[in-house]
């Protein structure tokens, strides 16, 4: 997947390549309802149990893992103020990176194999937040909604619930920003396919626990794949600043990285 296609990482990709070139160079309204045509009109759409599924989503803890082809983000949420996330991924020309982050209310810390002059791979560095002027990579640490699940509901075109744990339909891209293409050459392409990508969405009965949308082969461009799994929902998340040993406050070469 191309890092245009869905903005909600690719922002954060988009980043860390650059960092890597710069450091090594130096129911159906549409939405079909998921009743039978004789069930009571007072049975939910198939939208609307999407909807309070993603709502719900946001008022708990829970763990994700959201995967495109340029890597895997994964991390854990507590809406008390305590968020982790680690990515994996690969840049142009096939360079693997990490990053690691974690915030504790008002305490971040910041980790990464990029390479970079004076920054340690084996080594977390506590931020001053006040100094991160851009927030393409801090953006994704401090994220209460890292998935951007709460505005996939508003995307949806149709939708129905073909088994009570399974929501399947299609879905907008054409409207950008996160989980959108904003690469109107791609829409183009696309043609009419933009606005009517596939895609499943899975329940345990109240919660979301995966999305997968697809956005449809273009030219010779096969069909790419997003997908976010969710976990451990109202479960204890557990985060923790890292050890004392392990932590140096961040020189200016940490900073040059986040705000490149």
């Amino acid at each position: 997947m191309r890092t245009s296609t869905f903005r909600t990482f690719g922002i954060v990709v988009a980043a860390i390549a650059l960092a890597l070139t710069t450091a090594c160079g130096g129911g159906d309204d549409k939405a079909t309802s998921g009743s039978s045509k004789g069930a009571t009109s007072s049975a939910p759409s198939a939208k609307d149990v999407l909807a309070a599924a993603v709502k719900d989503l946001n008022s708990g803890t829970y763990g994700y893992a959201m995967k495109i082809p340029e890597g895997t983000f994964t991390g854990s949420i507590d809406p008390a103020g305590k968020q982790q996330v680690k990515v994996d991924g690969v840049a142009a020309g096939g360079v693997k990176y990490t990053i690691e982050g974690i915030a504790l209310g008002a305490d971040y810390y910041f980790k990464t194999s990029i390479p970079t002059t004076g920054i340690n791979a084996k080594k977390w560095y506590k931020l001053d937040r006040s100094k991160i002027k851009k927030d393409a990579i801090i953006g994704l640490i401090e994220a209460k909604d890292p998935t951007v699940s709460q505005g996939l509901v508003a995307r949806v075109v149709t939708a129905t619930q073909s088994a009570p744990t399974t929501i399947t339909g299609t879905y907008d891209l054409t409207g950008g920003g996160d989980l959108g293409i904003d690469d109107a050459a791609v829409i183009q392409a696309l043609g009419e396919k933009a606005k009517a990508a596939p895609f499943t969405a899975t329940l345990d009965g109240k919660h979301l626990v995966s999305l997968k949308i697809t956005v449809p082969a273009y030219g010779t461009v096969a069909e790419q794949a997003l997908t976010v799994d969710y976990t451990g929902h109202g479960q204890p998340v557990t985060v923790a600043a890292p050890k004392p040993a392990d932590v140096l406050a961040a020189p200016a070469a940490v900073y040059g990285l986040l705000n490149g």
